[in-house]
Parts: C-alpha cells; sequence; structure tokens
C-alpha cells in the first residue's frame, strides 16, 4: 500500500547502511518538551504550612462532647497546641429508666438518684512531637502530646427542667493536664484530619461534687476519644 511504502522509504533513509560509519548524534536536532505546570500537585512539607485549627468530636465514658483547637508548628516536628472541649460529667453507675408520670400523662426518662447535672470545660495549651516523621509522609503523622489549663466546672440542679435549672447553676475553676497520642491521616496538604486519645486528670479537691447522691466526683479527668477535622493555614 501507499502507507507502507512511504513508512518503509522514511525509516530508509535515517538507517545505517552495513559498513558506513554511524552517523554522530546531533543535540540540535532534539526537542525537550517542558509542561507549563506541575503535572502531580506538590505535597508540601508541614514547614510550609505554619498553623491549622478546627474542630473535635469526643467520646469518653460520660458520653458525647465537642472542641475546638488551634496549632502553630514551632518547628517540623513540635507543635504548639490549644483546645476547648466541653463535655457531660457523670458517676460510672448511672442508669436511665422509664417512669409513668401521671401529672403529664406520658412516660419519662429519669436517673434514679441523680442530684446535678455536671460539664466539664477543660481549656489546655501544650506541646505536640511528631513521631518519626522521617519514616512516614506527610499524609500519615503520627505524634505524642501533653498540655495542662484551666477547666470550668458547670453544675445545674437535676430536680429542675433542663433549660431552667441554668437559673441556678454553679461553676468552679480547677487546674488540670492531660497526656495524648494520636495522628493525622489526610492526602491534601492543606486539610487535616486524625484521630487523638487523650486522658485528662483534673482533680476537684475537698469532697468532691455530686452527681448521683453520696457518691460525689473527685476526679472530673477522663479518657477521651476525639476525630479532629481541620484546615491548615
Amino acid at each position: 500500500t501507499i502507507l507502507s511504502f512511504l513508512l518503509f522509504s522514511i525509516s530508509s533513509l535515517f538507517a545505517q547502511v552495513k559498513g558506513e560509519e554511524p552517523i554522530e548524534f546531533n543535540p540540535d536536532t532534539v526537542f525537550v518538551f517542558q509542561s507549563p505546570r506541575d503535572l502531580i500537585n506538590p505535597v508540601h512539607s508541614g514547614a510550609s504550612l505554619q498553623s491549622a485549627w478546627g474542630i473535635d468530636l469526643l467520646f469518653s465514658g460520660s458520653g458525647f462532647g465537642a472542641g475546638c483547637f488551634f496549632n502553630a508548628n514551632i518547628t517540623e516536628e513540635l507543635v504548639f497546641l490549644s483546645s476547648l472541649y466541653i463535655s457531660g460529667a457523670r458517676n460510672t453507675d448511672e442508669f436511665e429508666k422509664y417512669v409513668w408520670d401521671e401529672a403529664a400523662g406520658y412516660y419519662k426518662i429519669i436517673v434514679p438518684d441523680k442530684v446535678n447535672r455536671l460539664y466539664v470545660l477543660p481549656l489546655t495549651v501544650g506541646l505536640q512531637y511528631y513521631l518519626f516523621s522521617a519514616e512516614f509522609t506527610e499524609s500519615f503523622k503520627p505524634y505524642a502530646n501533653l498540655g495542662f489549663g484551666p477547666s470550668l466546672i458547670l453544675s445545674t440542679p437535676y430536680s429542675k427542667e433542663f433549660f431552667s435549672s441554668w437559673a441556678s447553676a454553679d461553676a468552679y475553676l480547677r487546674f488540670g493536664a492531660f497526656l495524648g497520642v494520636g495522628a493525622y491521616v489526610s492526602a491534601n496538604s492543606k486539610t487535616l484530619m486524625g484521630l487523638n486519645a487523650r486522658y485528662y486528670y483534673i482533680p476537684f479537691g475537698g469532697q468532691g461534687l455530686e452527681s448521683l447522691k453520696d457518691m460525689p466526683i473527685t476526679n472530673f479527668g477522663d479518657f477521651f476519644l476525639s476525630l479532629s477535622v481541620g484546615i491548615r493555614f
């Protein structure tokens, strides 16, 4: 065919004939294409994005909670961190039961012997250190952290309705500390997602504070698991 003939003729022009000297390579005939932008988005190192903020979803022995955090890089491996959590606090023996309310005409949920609804809001600052940073990429960064700070403890009477009970709320300020481990898992250099486990120690002092009658709580710390979602900048 005509196409086959043309291909054969072109290849013959550049083919080396037996017995002839090989044609020298001429770099002037080589064209190099360079893309005007990166074909793959580069992953920035932690040092190029110095800070991050976001929210935490919490789970502890007292139930669910929420929080927020702010982090700032000191070095590539050391980070200043701050966080504010809010969670309920209760005795491990508490349980709910349904009782018939004659006045209301329906069943309602109560906690037997409960005296106060308790809430704890630890505000902490501390340091976080990335572990094995040379062995892992930016998409998986395990760390250990520790911190300390004031904790606000709120108490409202259980005998009153939830919203109206806040008019009789009492507040207490205590200090505590925590130790934790976790890891950030994120494929995007501008977003932050991770899992964290912390143990808080928040001593109340004195006789403690009652959630159940005659069962005061003397340590408002707890073991927290959290899911962190944030933005680097």
